[in-house]
């Protein structure tokens, strides 16, 4: 029996407009997250309170997110990685954990430069050693949970993405 599809557009599409398209969303997807990041970072500094940065950190957050789960959901992640790894002289792995390692970082500094400055009693000598107390402190909590959790995260989609794969009807 033969369906009519009045309503229905051809599926057929030009690779070339398909990856162009596909170039401009990431590029469109990549100027919200600075101006977002720009935003945020100004309003920290210039701003008393935090709550006027909660909509530019949900936008980051939610579509980073989304853009993860859709990734590993559809198997692409783990070709991703692959690819990534065939590449790179750098496994994906510790592109990962370096990722963790420079966030422990950041945060640790985030956290010691206020302290010093806020704490240390205009001497240099107490704004230093406010500054390297937080500093070390940050860096004992903050790494091993930024890499543990980055490596967790990593491994997990890793996995889920490959099975996803495999079970692509698509893919042959």
């Amino acid at each position: 029996m033969m369906s009519v599809n009045w309503f229905k557009k051809s599926t057929v599409e030009d690779e070339r407009i398909v990856n162009l398209k596909n170039k401009l969303y990431k590029e469109v997807y990549t100027l919200i997250m600075i101006i977002c990041s720009i935003s945020v970072i100004i309003k920290s500094f210039a701003l008393p309170r935090t709550e006027s940065v909660w909509l530019e950190m949900l936008i980051m957050l939610g579509g980073s997110i989304y853009f993860g789960i859709r990734s590993v959901a559809m198997g692409i992640y783990s070709d991703e990685v692959e690819v990534h790894d065939q590449r790179s002289k750098v496994s994906f792995s510790k592109r990962t954990a370096i990722w963790g390692l420079v966030i422990g970082i950041a945060l640790a500094l985030f956290f010691g430069i206020p302290s010093a400055i806020l704490f240390g009693n205009n001497s240099s000598a107490t704004e230093i050693k406010y500054f390297f107390i937080v500093f070390f402190v940050s860096l004992i909590i903050y790494i091993p949970l930024f890499v543990g959790v980055n490596l967790v995260i990593h491994y997990s989609a890793n996995k889920v993405s490959q099975k996803m794969s495999q079970n692509d009807p698509f893919d042959s």
